[in-house]
């Protein structure tokens, strides 16, 4: 397992650099099986990036799939990430269920189908993200999740992926995705092509803040969840917070919606996520 996690920790630091952060918050023997959900949720979101057509990230997605599963094509150990997956969830004794319907929801991203309404995003956001937020914290507490800690991880799994989506708009429309949703962009009148250029509109400029409107909900409503809960889940939390430093950024009147974001500075996310952590901490001994 050693050099499976060495691997996953690279790979995690190098593409989810807030997730990688937020294991250092947690208690030292938890942390590899953390790496290993944070690397596995990074593999598959990469699948998109890596392929040029659908079939081969139907391919990907589908070995996962099996492996999982246990109908696995081939030596599943010799891959590093699903070793360290799989060895986790057997440890922890976690649900297949949602590993699995993480993997189908990932199955949009293959296309370039429109996200169709607030409700769809909603709900994909929930199966990529939420999804996510709450395994660890399964990891962490060591039991099955209640409903408190359902909800904290629904809502703040979708402020997490609405917020980081929203940064990049431009970069979606440049591989012809559309994750900005249909009814939102009719209720604005915003054109597709609108979405390509480099300077926002009215019309986008409005879509853009509904969304980042619901985002700072999903966030409030999470952080509310989070009252009284047990302490020993937070560390799963940490990285859906870091969205409050998007948040500053896009209440600024240089922010563009079309320019994507690169985020703030190494040592700002570093202090911001100390002081959540203290924050989250004094909010559940509430």
């Amino acid at each position: 397992m050693s050099q499976a996690y060495d691997h996953c920790n690279d790979f995690v630091k190098r593409f989810s650099y807030e997730r990688y952060l937020s294991t250092l918050y947690a208690p030292i023997i938890a942390r590899p099986s953390l790496i290993a959900l944070y690397a596995f949720a990074c593999e598959i979101a990469r699948i998109r990036e890596l392929v040029n057509e659908p079939m081969p990230g139907e391919i990907r997605l589908q070995w996962w799939h099996d492996a999982l599963s246990g109908t696995d094509h081939g030596d599943v150990m010799h891959n590093p990430v699903a070793q360290a997956i799989i060895e986790t969830i057997e440890h922890h004794k976690l649900p297949r269920e949602p590993f699995l319907n993480l993997i189908s929801a990932r199955r949009f991203d293959l296309y370039s189908d429109p996200m169709p309404t607030i409700n769809d995003l909603e709900g994909y956001c929930g199966e990529t993200n939420s999804t996510v937020v709450l395994l660890a914290s399964m990891i962490l507490s060591g039991k099955p999740a209640d409903r408190q800690l359902s909800d904290a991880s629904g809502h703040g799994g979708v402020a997490y992926a609405l917020s980081g989506l929203m940064q990049t708009l431009a970069w979606q429309a440049s591989r012809h995705q559309q994750f900005l949703p249909k009814d939102v962009m009719e209720r604005h009148g915003v054109d597709a092509n609108a979405l390509r250029g480099n300077r926002s509109n009215d019309a986008v400029w409005a879509a853009f803040e509904e969304m980042v409107e619901l985002s700072k909900k999903h966030l409030d409503d999470c952080e509310s969840a989070l009252e009284g809960i047990d302490p020993s889940v937070l560390p799963a939390f940490l990285p859906v917070f870091q969205v409050e430093l998007f948040f500053n950024e896009a209440d600024k009147d240089s922010f563009e919606p079309l320019q994507v974001c690169g985020g703030a500075p190494h040592m700002r996310r570093v202090w911001h996520m100390w002081r959540t952590s203290r924050r989250l901490t004094k909010l559940s001994r509430k």
